[in-house]
């Protein structure tokens, strides 16, 4: 499915959105946290990020603690201050299409979007977005974004086990 089916959200599919699944934790539950494993991971995926340049204009992420864990350790990674915002619709079985609506209302006009969430949801929404079944390990990054075609592509996957 491409992004002309995200016909709704015509904001969101003009611009990049990152999708990042969490770090390794300590368990499945809410308030689980990252383990120290997790957090290296984190900071080394956003070390390579952070040397490109990349950067997010606005960062959200379920209320589970390893998602939120997860987008303070990766933001400061980045050099990034602002705290991320919670949603809701980004916890592990939410509706992409909700979780699409809510970013896109959050986000007006930020050409930059980084998700931070949990599988199923970040591997529902890529494959929404782009068509494509992308693989998740903890503390994956991928990227999807229009290239001018007016359609979500997947620009790139980075997986912190795999740098």
């Amino acid at each position: 499915m491409t992004a002309t089916a995200c016909v709704d959200f015509p904001s969101l599919v003009l611009r990049t959105l990152a999708l990042l699944r969490h770090g390794l934790a300590t368990g499945q539950g809410p308030d689980a946290p990252l383990t120290p494993q997790g957090v290296q991971q984190l900071r080394k995926l956003a070390a390579v990020l952070r040397a490109e340049g990349w950067r997010p204009q606005s960062i959200f992420a379920s209320p589970f603690a390893r998602a939120l864990e997860s987008a303070r350790a990766f933001a400061a990674g980045l050099g990034v201050t602002e705290a991320p915002v919670e949603l809701r619709e980004l916890m592990p079985d939410s509706e992409p299409l909700d979780a699409l609506r809510a970013i896109d209302a959050a986000a007006p006009g930020s050409t930059s979007v980084l998700v931070v969430s949990h599988l199923p949801l970040v591997g529902r929404i890529a494959h929404e977005l782009s068509g494509e079944d992308v693989p998740f390990a903890p503390a994956t990054f991928v990227e999807i974004a229009d290239q001018g075609d007016g359609e979500a592509h997947l620009v790139r996957r980075l997986s912190a086990d795999e740098l």
